[in-house]
């Protein structure tokens, strides 16, 4: 699977992926807004790329790598997941903190959302934040998701739970937007 934007490539993960996944779940920074899971090896890296492969042959999305297109780098992972044990599709991103305040995140999720809800026929995708990560509600927001308010998930209670719908959710111009932050 690939999106593109102006600045970004959203690919499927592959094998090679894995050193960098590796290094962005095992960042502090990044850490500090996650639930709790157990800690990152080269072993969960494979596992959740093969988990990732898994997810986009069945539902048709899954959590991408995200990529610079002018550098090459990679800075994040976004996609769409299914809640695990649930039906709900949520809209996940998470990105080095060099990649933070530039746009990248807003960009990435409309893309993520147009493709979600006209692309694959979604009905609706959501997504959650720790209250304290004003930085991803922000993001939410200027998506154009609405706050549905707090929400518990993954054993964590207060979480900002964001939506948005088929029939109501309209592109917010990316362009735009990436300027404003």
């Amino acid at each position: 699977m690939r999106l593109e934007t102006d600045r970004l490539e959203l690919r499927s993960a592959e094998p090679a992926d894995a050193p960098f996944l590796l290094s962005l779940y095992t960042t502090p920074e990044v850490l500090r807004f996650l639930p709790p899971f157990p800690p990152w090896t080269s072993e969960l890296a494979l596992k959740s790329i093969q988990a990732r492969q898994t997810l986009e042959a069945e539902r048709g999305f899954a959590p991408l790598v995200v990529v610079m297109k002018e550098t090459r780098k990679k800075v994040g992972s976004a996609g769409l997941r299914t809640i695990p044990g649930g039906t709900e599709v949520e809209l996940l991103y998470h990105y080095l903190p060099s990649a933070w305040n530039k746009g990248i995140g807003t960009e990435a999720a409309v893309a993520l959302l147009d493709y979600g809800l006209r692309g694959a026929k979604l009905e609706s995708v959501i997504a959650l934040a720790i209250p304290a990560n004003v930085g991803s509600w922000r993001v939410m927001e200027k998506a154009g998701m609405q706050f549905l308010g707090e929400a518990s998930y993954f054993g964590l209670d207060g979480l900002r739970k964001y939506g948005a719908d088929q029939s109501t959710w309209h592109p917010v111009d990316s362009a735009r937007m990436r300027h404003s932050e």
